[in-house]
């Protein structure tokens, strides 16, 4: 267990020894657990029922459901207390090191939860795609906007959707069979993700979702599904992770459609000299 990590139970000497396996599951994996009902916890951790159904009073709850209740409202806590909880415990002579150590528990979560098969097979799927569509609310326009950059430069057809409201009906209205659509999928399931996933379903075409939720991870019904790890409950989140996983996926693209790609790239290389005295260059 990370050092940083929240702990959700903090007097655990009164624990017995299967109270404490509870809450060690519990801890390392809080968004898991959520959605769990007692006897598929009591399985998870190799315990009885009855032992779970005892473990919340002896953890400060009335029960399984006051505890589910006050670890959605930690889920659902504002930026500004992420932010808070996180550089409570930094200063400015720690931070770069801590950061560092941190990011790397972030990484090797991931690169272990990240299947290379599957990662080529979606991008597989996106590379023969008519287009791609990329729903990436929130802190994810970034990466929407980095994959959408990198692969139009491949010469791919990429369209970004709206975020939210009726304007992602007008995207969704020109999805078709033969296209793919990847989503960015964080902290919890918003309406429009689910709206996104029903089209797909009744347009028949693919999809590949990016989360950092395991139970959506196996619960979508996607083609592709990678978990990404970017914090604890209540804390500053991190983009580094997803930020890997994109570029991974631009590059397994780029040596599927090896030819093709670095004609185009060729091509806007003899644009530039061509025309590069006329135009300023950006930069990018």
């Amino acid at each position: 267990m990370s050092k940083y990590r929240n702990q959700i139970f903090a007097k655990q000497s009164k624990f017995s020894p299967g109270h404490q396996k509870i809450a060690d599951f519990i801890e390392r994996h809080p968004d898991e657990a959520l959605f769990m009902t007692e006897q598929e916890l009591a399985d998870r951790v190799g315990t009885s029922i009855a032992t779970v159904s005892r473990f919340w009073r002896t953890a400060g709850y009335e029960n399984g459901k006051d505890f589910r209740l006050r670890l959605r409202q930690a889920i659902d806590t504002t930026p500004a207390h992420k932010l808070e909880a996180t550089i409570s415990r930094l200063d400015p002579s720690s931070l770069p090191l801590k950061l560092l150590e941190q990011t790397s528990l972030h990484l090797r979560e991931s690169a272990e939860r990240t299947d290379p098969e599957e990662l080529k097979h979606a991008a597989a799927l996106m590379a023969g795609a008519r287009r791609i569509y990329v729903y990436a609310p929130g802190p994810s326009v970034a990466l929407g906007e980095l994959l959408f950059y990198r692969l139009s430069r491949f010469g791919m057809s990429v369209r970004m959707m709206a975020a939210s409201g009726h304007e992602l009906l007008e995207s969704l209205a020109h999805v078709q069979r033969e296209d793919v659509v990847l989503l960015f999928n964080f902290t919890r399931l918003l309406p429009e993700t689910e709206v996104i996933l029903d089209c797909v379903k009744r347009i028949g075409c693919s999809a590949v979702m990016v989360t950092d939720r395991e139970e959506f991870r196996y619960g979508a019904q996607v083609d592709a599904a990678f978990y990404v790890s970017r914090g604890d409950l209540g804390e500053f989140h991190s983009m580094v992770t997803p930020l890997l996983l994109i570029e991974q996926m631009i590059l397994s693209i780029g040596l599927l459609n090896k030819e093709k790609v670095l004609a185009k790239l060729e091509y806007l290389g003899e644009l530039r000299a061509r025309y590069g005295d006329k135009l300023p260059r950006g930069k990018a």
